[in-house]
């Protein structure tokens, strides 16, 4: 099997977790709450990335030992439950939930007759089949939610010569408000400290013959193939590479600084850190 990951900085600290190996491939999106809560490590630059970077790490030493998926998974969210807790001196309960740190998933484990997927949030998880078809997992609610808010972005902002900062205070309370519909009944599951989101996680597993290649990407990278429509799908993804990830992230780059106005293509950011993990059967 050909396998690679790859992650590019598109913010002041790169907040996701990619990794790949044979026999699997993560990728973690973490983001970072919306009101004020102290670090919880000082070794990393925000909650968000070290939320990410510990149940990325965690997943990848379980995998390795042969731990499957779901354990893997929740043992990881424990884990970083534990250390919120010790660190804060009080229960995650008390927090408020929208200043905890959360993150998306996407986890493709490969066996010998079939390959297991696990998406949460909005880093969609992408299967290339023998047939020439081609899968997408995402959450559809999540992408709504977060749609609707640049649709008003764009709305409040019209006519206005305004800085990318004061474009997106515009929505601040509808980003707010969406943020705690997270893992709750009629909003979205992601992953966060409580574990609460891996219970309603996208799973699905299929025949590892029927596979040609699968990729799990953030959003950040995804918009290359969506938004920006500079690559696609099902011509792109079969033969990528370390390099052509590279290459098409840079020409992404800078087609995001030419559009710090967010006019041509609307968004919440100029750029988002963008990451990968492709296995190839």
């Amino acid at each position: 099997m050909r396998h690679f990951h790859f992650t590019d900085r598109g913010n002041a600290t790169n907040e996701d977790f990619a990794y790949a190996m044979e026999r699997y491939g993560i990728v973690i999106d973490g983001a970072t709450g919306l009101t004020d809560l102290p670090l919880v490590s000082a070794e990393f630059a925000t909650n968000a990335q070290w939320f990410s970077h510990t149940v990325g790490a965690f997943v990848c030493t379980a995998l390795d030992g042969g731990v499957a998926a779901e354990r893997a998974l929740l043992d990881a969210v424990a884990l970083a439950r534990g250390e919120l807790e010790r660190a804060l001196g009080c229960e995650i309960g008390q927090l408020d939930s929208a200043a905890v740190p959360s993150a998306t998933l996407a986890l493709a484990v490969v066996g010998k007759k079939s390959v297991e997927l696990w998406g949460l949030g909005d880093s969609p998880l992408v299967v290339l089949t023998r047939s020439g078809d081609h899968l997408v997992s995402t959450d559809e609610m999540l992408e709504s939610l977060d749609g609707h808010v640049v649709d008003l972005m764009v709305e409040r902002s019209a006519g206005r010569d305004l800085t990318v900062a004061e474009r997106r205070a515009l929505v601040r309370e509808e980003v707010l408000a969406n943020r705690r519909l997270r893992n709750t009944e009629g909003g979205y599951w992601c992953l966060d400290p409580t574990g609460v989101g891996l219970a309603h996680a996208r799973r699905m597993t299929l025949p590892r013959a029927d596979v040609v290649a699968v990729a799990g990407m953030t959003d950040g990278l995804y918009r290359a193939f969506g938004q920006y429509g500079m690559a696609r799908l099902s011509d792109d993804l079969v033969g990528l590479t370390y390099l052509s990830a590279q290459l098409l992230c840079d020409r992404m780059r800078v087609l995001e600084a030419a559009d710090t106005s967010l006019a041509r293509f609307p968004r919440m950011k100029v750029g988002d850190d963008a990451s990968l993990f492709w296995l190839g059967m």
